[in-house]
């Protein structure tokens, strides 16, 4: 990894840990004052290299937030964002709240559930494959928790 990525990550790391940043324009702008200008599409790999995620926060916006290793984080996730799960055989059939599939369904991903194949985001629908039906119903019930 190159010097300058090293530190554009902790400069990305640092203004993460210290502000509430609700969108890439945002933490691009800051990113700016600290003298490092950077592409739309460079910051997006950098997020999820860093284990990023924009995320709803209740109110109606979002905020980006560290998923990766924060079960607590991944709790705020889901309890904002499922609203519904159900199963056919090894498919999972999970809906959330309009524009929040594709942060639950990073959310899932990282979570390295037991038996979850992969994963399938739309807007607010996200499909699961598991090995079998009845890893698929351990999961909906492991998950129907979260949903308030």
């Amino acid at each position: 990894m190159s010097k300058n990525k090293n530190r554009r990550l902790e400069a990305v790391r640092s203004i993460l840990n210290e502000d509430k940043v609700h969108t890439q324009v945002e933490l691009k702008e800051k990113l700016k004052e600290c003298g490092m200008r950077i592409s739309q599409s460079t910051l997006s790999r950098d997020l999820k290299e860093l284990g990023y995620i924009r995320a709803p926060i209740g109110d109606g916006s979002y905020r980006i937030i560290k998923v990766e290793g924060g079960e607590e984080r991944l709790d705020l996730l889901f309890r904002l964002g499922l609203v519904e799960l159900s199963y056919v055989n090894n498919i999972i059939v999970i809906k959330t709240k309009t524009g929040n599939a594709q942060a639950v369904c990073t959310a899932i991903d990282r979570a390295r559930i037991e038996g979850l194949v992969g994963t399938l985001a739309g807007d607010d629908t996200i499909f699961a494959l598991t090995t079998n039906k009845n890893v698929a119903a351990r999961i909906v019930g492991e998950l129907k928790k979260y949903i308030t």
